[in-house]
């Protein structure tokens, strides 16, 4: 049977290469797909480790660049915050604020090893307005900022980057005067959106020059008590100026900024898909059209409809198992290389769905025209030819 397949395939081995050439080119478009699908979905059902209901990014300029007057300035705004009976908790932090467009990496080592990380400045408050949860440890309180080692906290990915399974908690990292130590762990923390990969975090306390801040209000908060709060801060120093955003349409417009570009990209390529079913399903209704002869002596010597049907379909199978293979043979070296950085299982998993969906889609064109087939009479076949 598969020995006559590869007859009749290599005799038509022009047209062949053509549809094998489409079937390759679908495959490696729902391979793409595929594997930035899966990528995003995994990274979006991993939890984010931060609540941004009901809270709010405030950015100020204090319209000065002396430190301490700066200092000053922040201890004004807390005084008033404090005051506050809408305000549940505040933190300053330096201006890369969740789902902002502002980042601070560095490089973080220990004992060999190394990675980039987001360094972030804050309040001893900062987990409480984004109710953040430790895996280990604690956080750093006010009077950690007077200890000779600057304490940090580091996220449950930069953990297992630089130690591995060893206890995090005590470790110095750096040299000299830039010596941290550890003294928490996060456990999660995806501060640029959803579909963020696990990264890598250090918190420490807040330096001199920061004045953006995250503020936790009540729910129910009115927009009337955001104006007047705008307006009440304004009115603590000499030419300040101060805007407030709400950190879940940060947050949504992060997000956005992923899922619209994968979105019209699925559509263009779906939409390239579908114009190669169009080709495939026409070139095969074309050929088995032309094969009307054949098809009608071999159901004169006794072959059943099924037989025919199936036979079509085969056929079809093994030229499309041809361009998979191709397409294979391309695809697996993104995880043999470990290309862009991400996990094996995200490509082969792209491999295995973009395989179901090939197979799926040549079998649905095949099965029409090998059905029509099927049920051709030979007798109208051979007077037709």
């Amino acid at each position: 049977m598969f020995k006559h397949l590869f007859k009749l395939i290599w005799k038509k081995k022009k047209s062949n290469f053509l549809m094998m050439l489409e079937i390759f080119v679908s495959f490696l478009i729902l391979f793409a797909i595929w594997s930035l699908g899966v990528y995003n979905y995994r990274n979006y059902v991993k939890p984010s480790g931060i609540d941004s209901d009901n809270v709010w990014a405030v950015f100020i300029d204090f319209n000065t660049d002396s430190d301490s007057l700066r200092t000053i300035y922040r201890d004004l705004v807390r005084q008033k915050l404090k005051s506050n009976p809408e305000i549940e908790a505040f933190s300053f932090s330096s201006s890369n604020l969740p789902y902002s467009f502002s980042s601070a990496n560095n490089n973080i080592s220990y004992d060999g090893k190394s990675t980039m990380a987001e360094q972030i400045s804050v309040d001893p408050t900062y987990p409480d307005v984004l109710k953040m949860k430790l895996s280990e440890g604690r956080w750093f309180t006010e009077g950690d900022k007077v200890n000779k080692i600057k304490p940090i906290i580091i996220t449950q990915f930069l953990k297992d980057k630089l130690f591995g399974n060893q206890n995090a908690q005590g470790k110095i990292l750096g040299e000299g005067d830039d010596k941290k130590q550890i003294i928490g762990v996060v456990s999660h923390f995806k501060h640029n959106s959803d579909f963020q990969a696990e990264s890598g975090c250090v918190f420490e306390p807040i330096g001199s020059w920061q004045s953006d801040m995250l503020i936790r209000v009540k729910p129910g908060t009115t927009v009337e008590t955001e104006a007047r709060l705008s307006k009440e801060l304004v009115q603590l120093g000499k030419d300040w100026s101060v805007e407030v955003q709400h950190l879940s349409n940060m947050k949504a417009n992060k997000n956005r900024f992923i899922w619209v570009p994968i979105l019209i990209l699925v559509v263009v390529c779906s939409f390239l898909i579908f114009n190669v079913a169009l080709g495939l399903f026409g070139v095969l209704f074309q050929t088995i059209s032309r094969r009307k002869q054949e098809i009608g002596v071999r159901r004169a010597i006794g072959a059943t409809k099924g037989a025919i049907l199936w036979h079509f379909v085969g056929e079809t199978t093994v030229i499309t198992t041809f361009g998979v293979i191709l397409g294979i043979f391309f695809a697996v070296q993104f995880p043999l290389l470990n290309v862009f950085d991400v996990d094996a299982f995200v490509y082969l998993t792209g491999i295995v769905l973009a395989i179901i969906s090939i197979y799926t889609l040549v079998i649905a064109c095949a099965i029409f025209p090998s059905k029509q087939a099927s049920e051709i009479y030979p007798a109208i076949a051979l007077r037709e030819d």
